[in-house]
């Protein structure tokens, strides 16, 4: 064999196994999850996620996406608030937001708390924010008005959820 071969030879044993490894990973943590077709999606795409060694850092991507969704639905919110003109809408939309605002918040400790490897916080903030989505749902159901959040609080219950399972094993 001559060297150059040689070396691609070591260079794509080198490189494989990892990639092999970091799949099997990724599978591995979205098979405790009752979304795992979203969690497949979500870990897939993110090269942090990819190249993971451990559990731990696939939560924390986890953990980082389901924060920048519940920014993103905050976002959404104050959209509809802008061109919102019936009073009911108008107040469901002010609680989502402050639901949502308490969201960003308990996602935030929920992520000092992974980096302490405190998982019974991790839980308790997680399941904080996914009480304050359907807290948003419901503020729309006691207004008698179908909700315009429904995709995105479902969405963010279940990338939430998706944590709490990949928590759970750690």
């Amino acid at each position: 064999m001559n060297p150059i071969s040689s070396l691609v030879f070591v260079l794509l044993l080198a490189v494989f196994p990892t990639q092999i490894f970091c799949q099997n990973l990724i599978d591995r943590a979205c098979g405790y999850t009752s979304y795992k077709s979203l969690c497949l999606s979500t870990l897939q795409s993110n090269s942090e996620a990819k190249s993971a060694k451990d559990l731990l850092t696939i939560a924390k991507v986890a953990l980082k996406h389901t924060g920048k969704k519940a920014g993103e639905i905050n976002a959404e919110i104050t959209k509809l608030q802008g061109s919102a003109k019936d009073e009911g809408l108008k107040q469901a939309l002010t609680d989502c937001a402050e639901n949502y605002g308490d969201a960003i918040d308990q996602i935030q400790d929920s992520t000092v708390a992974l980096g302490n490897k405190k998982y019974n916080d991790v839980n308790t903030w997680v399941s904080a924010a996914m009480n304050d989505a359907d807290s948003c749902e419901q503020g729309f159901q006691d207004q008698s008005i179908k909700s315009p959040m429904s995709a995105s609080n479902t969405k963010f219950t279940q990338l939430s959820s998706n944590v709490l399972a990949m928590t759970n094993q750690l």
